[in-house]
Protein backbone atom coordinates (compact mmCIF):
# COMPACT_ATOMS: atom_id res chain seq x y z
CA UNK A 1 0.00 0.00 0.00
CA UNK A 2 1.15 3.48 -0.69
CA UNK A 3 2.50 6.02 1.89
CA UNK A 4 -0.50 8.41 0.60
CA UNK A 5 -2.95 5.24 0.87
CA UNK A 6 -2.24 4.87 4.17
CA UNK A 7 -2.15 8.50 5.12
CA UNK A 8 -5.67 8.79 3.36
CA UNK A 9 -6.81 5.77 5.45
CA UNK A 10 -5.68 7.24 8.70
CA UNK A 11 -7.35 10.51 8.21
CA UNK A 12 -10.50 8.94 8.56
CA UNK A 13 -9.63 7.31 12.35
CA UNK A 14 -11.17 9.39 15.07
CA UNK A 15 -8.20 8.77 16.97
CA UNK A 16 -5.64 10.81 14.33
CA UNK A 17 -8.35 13.73 13.53
CA UNK A 18 -6.43 16.17 15.23
CA UNK A 19 -3.07 15.10 13.21
CA UNK A 20 -1.46 17.12 10.61
CA UNK A 21 -0.31 15.77 7.13
CA UNK A 22 3.32 15.75 8.63
CA UNK A 23 2.27 14.19 11.60
CA UNK A 24 0.02 11.74 9.74
CA UNK A 25 3.33 10.76 7.32
CA UNK A 26 4.96 9.94 10.46
CA UNK A 27 2.40 7.89 11.91
CA UNK A 28 1.49 5.86 8.79
CA UNK A 29 5.15 4.98 8.34
CA UNK A 30 4.35 2.66 11.34
CA UNK A 31 1.76 0.73 10.09
CA UNK A 32 1.78 -2.70 8.42
CA UNK A 33 -1.53 -4.26 6.65
CA UNK A 34 -2.96 -7.43 8.27
CA UNK A 35 -5.66 -9.50 7.18
CA UNK A 36 -7.75 -12.28 8.67
CA UNK A 37 -10.34 -14.58 7.91
CA UNK A 38 -13.70 -14.50 8.72
CA UNK A 39 -14.20 -16.10 12.39
CA UNK A 40 -10.63 -15.23 13.29
CA UNK A 41 -10.16 -14.24 16.97
CA UNK A 42 -7.92 -10.62 16.57
CA UNK A 43 -7.83 -9.73 20.37
CA UNK A 44 -8.01 -12.38 22.82
CA UNK A 45 -9.51 -10.94 26.53
CA UNK A 46 -7.17 -11.39 29.12
CA UNK A 47 -3.75 -11.21 26.29
CA UNK A 48 -1.25 -8.84 27.01
CA UNK A 49 -2.09 -5.80 24.46
CA UNK A 50 1.11 -4.66 22.19
CA UNK A 51 -1.27 -3.57 19.21
CA UNK A 52 -3.56 -0.73 18.02
CA UNK A 53 -5.64 -1.95 15.11
CA UNK A 54 -7.76 0.49 12.12
CA UNK A 55 -10.09 -1.65 10.55
CA UNK A 56 -9.91 -0.93 6.43
CA UNK A 57 -12.01 -3.75 5.41
CA UNK A 58 -14.48 -6.01 6.83
CA UNK A 59 -16.07 -6.03 9.97
CA UNK A 60 -15.83 -7.39 13.48
CA UNK A 61 -17.23 -8.13 16.50
CA UNK A 62 -16.50 -6.98 19.97
CA UNK A 63 -17.43 -9.84 22.91
CA UNK A 64 -17.38 -10.04 26.32
CA UNK A 65 -18.25 -13.21 28.22
CA UNK A 66 -19.47 -14.70 25.00
CA UNK A 67 -22.21 -11.71 24.34
CA UNK A 68 -21.54 -8.84 21.16
CA UNK A 69 -21.26 -5.91 22.64
CA UNK A 70 -20.09 -3.77 19.39
CA UNK A 71 -19.88 -4.11 15.76
CA UNK A 72 -17.06 -2.19 14.19
CA UNK A 73 -16.08 -1.79 10.20
CA UNK A 74 -14.07 0.67 8.51
CA UNK A 75 -12.52 3.19 9.89
CA UNK A 76 -12.96 2.10 13.32
CA UNK A 77 -10.04 1.21 15.44
CA UNK A 78 -9.45 -0.91 19.03
CA UNK A 79 -6.62 -1.77 21.55
CA UNK A 80 -5.31 2.02 21.73
CA UNK A 81 -4.89 1.81 25.37
CA UNK A 82 -3.55 -1.69 25.02
CA UNK A 83 -0.78 -0.09 22.54
CA UNK A 84 -0.25 2.83 25.31
CA UNK A 85 0.43 0.81 28.27
CA UNK A 86 0.50 -2.83 27.73
CA UNK A 87 -2.10 -4.20 29.71
CA UNK A 88 -4.36 -7.03 29.29
CA UNK A 89 -7.10 -6.77 26.55
CA UNK A 90 -10.97 -6.31 27.79
CA UNK A 91 -12.19 -7.86 24.95
CA UNK A 92 -12.31 -10.72 22.16
CA UNK A 93 -12.95 -8.96 19.10
CA UNK A 94 -13.19 -11.39 15.98
CA UNK A 95 -13.22 -11.38 12.15
CA UNK A 96 -17.23 -11.65 11.60
CA UNK A 97 -15.80 -11.07 7.52
CA UNK A 98 -12.58 -11.38 5.88
CA UNK A 99 -11.13 -8.16 7.40
CA UNK A 100 -7.88 -5.93 6.83
CA UNK A 101 -6.60 -4.19 9.85
CA UNK A 102 -4.01 -1.38 9.57
CA UNK A 103 -1.89 -1.90 12.72
CA UNK A 104 0.90 -0.68 14.82
CA UNK A 105 2.94 -2.08 17.90
CA UNK A 106 3.80 -0.59 20.72
CA UNK A 107 7.41 -0.78 20.62
CA UNK A 108 7.03 1.62 16.97
CA UNK A 109 4.61 4.44 18.35
CA UNK A 110 6.15 5.19 21.69
CA UNK A 111 9.28 6.53 20.57
CA UNK A 112 7.49 8.94 17.97
CA UNK A 113 5.03 9.87 20.72
CA UNK A 114 7.85 10.45 23.09
CA UNK A 115 9.27 12.90 20.47
CA UNK A 116 6.68 14.58 19.05
CA UNK A 117 4.30 15.57 22.07
CA UNK A 118 1.74 17.02 19.97
CA UNK A 119 1.27 13.82 18.27
CA UNK A 120 0.72 12.87 21.99
CA UNK A 121 -1.72 15.61 22.98
CA UNK A 122 -3.63 15.53 20.13
CA UNK A 123 -4.00 11.79 20.48
CA UNK A 124 -4.81 12.37 23.80
CA UNK A 125 -8.06 14.41 23.36
CA UNK A 126 -9.36 12.25 21.10
CA UNK A 127 -9.09 9.40 23.29
CA UNK A 128 -10.88 11.30 26.16
CA UNK A 129 -13.03 12.43 23.84
CA UNK A 130 -14.25 8.96 23.29
CA UNK A 131 -13.68 7.77 26.76
CA UNK A 132 -16.63 10.50 27.19
CA UNK A 133 -18.76 9.52 24.85
CA UNK A 134 -18.63 5.77 26.14
CA UNK A 135 -18.96 6.78 29.84
CA UNK A 136 -20.71 10.22 29.85
CA UNK A 137 -20.68 11.63 33.30
CA UNK A 138 -20.83 15.28 35.22
CA UNK A 139 -16.97 16.58 36.04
Amino acid sequence: MAKTDTTAELRKVPLFAGLDKHELEMVSRLLKEQRYEKGAVIVKNGATGQGLFIIKEGSVSVKRDGHTVSQMGPGDFFGEIAVLDGGPRTADVQADTDTVCLTMVSWDIKPLLMEHATISYKMLQQMIRRLREARPHAD
